[in-house]
């Protein structure tokens, strides 16, 4: 592998705020501006598989929009390491429950990675986020009653009556 080529810390910044105001704006057009035709898109906790090329970028992106219609991201803090052109944006995700799950609504923490840019835009990202936690604050899943780890997530799949550990 490559290494990635080093970025400027203002560059990562100011990369930064474009990508928390595109996401922020749910204009999907302005999120793929960010993106390198060659993305390598890794955010297999929504999405089924890794994407490679923006061509499958707009379907992932309007789905965010389509099951999370006012999802809002809060940058926490941003971290970067300029030599190796990475950085790393904590945030605070909120928003209101899928329609089919009525009112609730959720908020969690989540980081998007960027391990790499070519040409000005992210060629590699990897997305980390706690979906059962989300599900669980707007009522899609039983509350975990004490279970730990894996625990909770075989109890639902054995369909076990969620208990303590």
């Amino acid at each position: 592998m490559v290494a990635d080529a080093p970025q400027s810390e203002e560059f990562l910044r100011d990369f930064g705020n474009r990508w928390d105001r595109a996401w922020n704006s749910h204009d999907t057009d302005r999120v793929l501006e960010l993106l390198h035709p060659e993305i390598r898109w890794e955010d297999t906790v929504f999405w089924p598989d890794v994407i490679d090329g923006i061509d499958g970028m707009p379907a992932y992106v309007d789905m965010i929009w389509k099951v999370m219609p006012d999802v809002q991201f809060e940058e926490v803090q941003f971290f970067t390491a300029p030599a190796d052109g990475k950085a790393l944006y904590l945030f605070r995700q909120s928003g209101s429950a899928p329609a089919r799950f009525g009112d609730g609504r959720f908020s969690t923490y989540g980081c998007d990675i960027f391990l790499g840019f070519r040409d000005g835009l992210l060629s590699q990202y990897l997305a980390q986020y706690e979906i059962t936690e989300m599900m669980r604050q707007y009522g899609a899943l039983p509350p975990r009653n004490g279970l730990i780890g894996g625990s909770y997530l075989l109890s639902l799949l054995r369909g076990d009556p969620v208990s303590g550990a």
